[in-house]
């Protein structure tokens, strides 16, 4: 008679740890779940941020560029007006 209820007894222990260790093991996942879910939230914050960073650097080395062209234009101009009328810098214009 003593075998029946130990037996009882053991089928009715593995069965609450099996549902503790259950519950416990989902309890963990949700845990790890909410946890990947904020660092791909932040990673995915940090990549839009990377794309303004980004977008705004291609604008400004445009308009560098831009600018580059323009006073290379300005220069040669002026160093072709200097030519056409003989001046050059370290001439003494008084000489002339």
């Amino acid at each position: 008679m003593g075998v029946v209820p130990g037996l009882a007894g053991l089928l009715i222990g593995t069965v609450a740890a099996w549902v503790l260790t259950r519950c416990r093991a989902a309890a963990e996942l949700r845990r790890l779940r909410a946890h990947l879910a904020a660092r791909i939230g932040y990673w995915q914050d940090e990549a839009e941020r990377a794309k303004a960073t980004a977008a705004q650097v291609s604008e400004q080395t445009a308009a560098w560029a831009a600018g580059y062209q323009q006073g290379r234009e300005e220069v040669l101009s002026l160093a072709r007006s200097l030519g056409q009328r003989g001046i050059w810098p370290g001439d003494d214009p008084a000489a002339g």
